[in-house]
């Protein structure tokens, strides 16, 4: 047996405590009324201990209450040695669903163990389902994990994909094989369908181990394409298969610029700019260009711009202000809070160009963002088993693998049991 926080053994000086109580504790003594003593006759005094052996039980039953205290604090666990396994073989669980793959494995791995590639490393059952198939997996940060496995050698079957990479590459004890598994599947999936006016335009992705692409068309409601009741889903029917997506309603994009009379000509740049992206996100972008005189606090447009030196009204949502700074490197550069902005120069032909004017103007607007959370879900892109490698970190020596037994849901029973005893004892000898 060992102990988590053997420290805490020295709280089993607390013996004294309950000892200390039963050989200080007197017996009150009984008071028998009688009429006289004169009959009475004389006898030798006899002081009797105060530790009687009916209370012995009861002492005992308060060392073994402050016993097992301690034993629960110091966190007692049974160990036993156990061998390790030559091989272990480790399988994504979104790889348990291919049929021709697992079928593959069992003529491989007769004998071998295998287990899931999640927390825990759960022992894989033949015919069993894992409702977690489809959640993102960190490779390297189970990777890491991997030393609680009692094995020697450790190989993972995975699909590998680059999003389930993050943060640096671990080392562990164990010398891991890492298989990148080429299904060759080709993911089709719709994400989003976008409503302008009478028009719907859906967003579909195309996903494989080596790129994800997003394609786009324009549809008709009709047999393959219906609204629900509440118009906020798409109901798409592909043979004999009903999926559904949501509708988001884009309205045009509303665009408050104020300008000084010096300048003017940087306006006319950024309406340009706006214009192209109009055209190139086929959305309406509503420019509302007035003079800096006219500026209110209650402007709610998705955007402001302020090509002015005057006081700046704090009630703009979004705002890309005229602050020039020689040493920038960017046309546009991020302000000290959210959302804000500021025009480091002014803007011609050559430098709207350059650094790449409209491109900064469509990453400010941010469309399409529910588009780009849902194409991280499903990419599909899958790297290499070099670049899955983990470090392998040499030990001097080879510790013996045990076999763990937590104690402590027992002990905790027994204090309980042993209070309600002790409780009981207490009460019928009134301590």
């Amino acid at each position: 047996m060992s102990f988590a926080h053997p420290l805490y053994l020295w709280t089993l000086l607390g013996l004294l405590v309950p000892i200390a109580i039963h050989l200080w504790s007197k017996k009150e003594a009984k008071t028998i009324k009688i009429g006289s003593v004169q009959l009475l006759s004389e006898s030798t005094s006899k002081q009797s201990s105060s530790i009687q052996l009916n209370e012995f039980w009861l002492l005992l039953l308060r060392m073994l209450i402050v016993s097992l205290l301690s034993m629960i604090l110091a966190k007692p666990q049974w160990n036993s040695k156990d061998e390790n396994s030559s091989l272990t073989y480790v399988v994504e669980p979104l790889l348990t669903q291919n049929k021709d793959f697992m079928s593959r494995l069992d003529s491989l791995a007769e004998g071998q163990e295998i287990r899931l590639l999640e927390k825990d490393f759960p022992i894989w059952e033949y015919g069993s389902k894992d409702e977690k198939a489809n959640k993102l997996i960190d490779y390297w940060s189970l990777a890491s994990e991997m030393d609680v496995l009692k094995t020697d050698s450790i190989v993972v079957f995975t699909n590998g994909y680059a999003k389930g990479l993050r943060g640096s590459r671990p080392e562990t004890s164990h010398h891991v094989k890492w298989v990148v598994v080429d299904v060759a599947q080709k993911v089709e999936k719709p994400l989003v369908a976008y409503k302008r006016g009478e028009n719907l335009q859906l967003y579909s992705s195309v996903s494989n181990s080596f790129q994800t692409d997003i394609s786009s068309k324009n549809i008709s409601l009709g047999s393959e394409y219906a609204l629900n009741l509440e118009e906020d889903s798409l109901l798409i029917v592909n043979q004999n298969s009903l999926s559904k997506v949501q509708v988001v309603v884009q309205e045009p994009i509303e665009i408050s610029l104020y300008y000084a009379d010096s300048l003017v000509k940087d306006k006319r740049y950024l309406e340009v700019a706006f214009a192209t992206l109009s055209q190139y996100l086929d959305r309406k972008i509503n420019v509302d260009s007035k003079s800096d005189s006219l500026a209110t606090e209650t402007e709610q447009a998705e955007l402001t711009i302020w090509l002015s030196e005057k006081s700046i009204p704090s009630s703009f949502k979004k705002l890309i202000s005229f602050k020039k700074d020689s040493i920038a490197e960017s046309l546009i550069g991020n302000g000290l809070e959210s959302d804000t902005y500021f025009l480091t120069e002014r803007i011609n032909a050559e430098n709207a160009v350059e650094q790449r004017l409209v491109e900064n103007l469509l990453d400010i607007l941010e469309v399409n963002k529910e588009l780009e959370v849902m194409l991280a879900e499903v990419d599909f892109r899958s790297v290499s088993e070099t670049e899955l490698q983990t470090n392998f970190k040499a030990t001097d020596k080879r510790k013996p693998q045990l076999g763990s037994f937590a104690v402590r849901p027992y002990l905790w029973a027994a204090l309980f049991i042993l209070l309600l005893v002790e409780r009981f004892v207490a009460y019928l000898r009134k301590q």
